[in-house]
């Protein structure tokens, strides 16, 4: 399947304080894009069974196309809320809200 779905992301950036030796602090954070649009790639769950469903999410290419990094990445969070680290020492980069969908896992607008 080669099908995608236009989502609306709000794109947030950390203001870190701290070192690696000591650990970050988040001490602020700046909406840097409310409407930024990104087509996700929709996948399927649960294929030939009766709980088949569509889902569809941001890739970690994507993510750090987004924040212009280019390190490996932690994120966590969940289908429309995702928390961005680098990975190498959990420095804190910035956090993407879905402001398009309640849901898109599965997808729901």
């Amino acid at each position: 399947m080669n099908k995608t779905i236009k989502t609306t992301w709000e794109v947030w950036m950390y203001d870190v304080w701290g070192n690696k030796q000591d650990g970050y602090d988040v001490n602020d954070r700046t909406c840097v894009n409310r409407s930024l649009e990104v087509n996700c790639k929709v996948q399927i769950a649960n294929d030939n069974t009766p709980q088949r469903f569509e889902y569809a999410g941001l890739s970690d290419y994507k993510i750090k196309q987004i924040f212009g990094v280019s390190c490996k990445l932690d994120v966590w969070g969940d289908d429309c809320t995702y928390y961005v680290n680098r990975e190498s020492d959990s420095y804190p980069i910035g956090e993407l809200h879905c402001t398009s969908h309640t849901s898109l896992s599965p997808i729901h607008e």
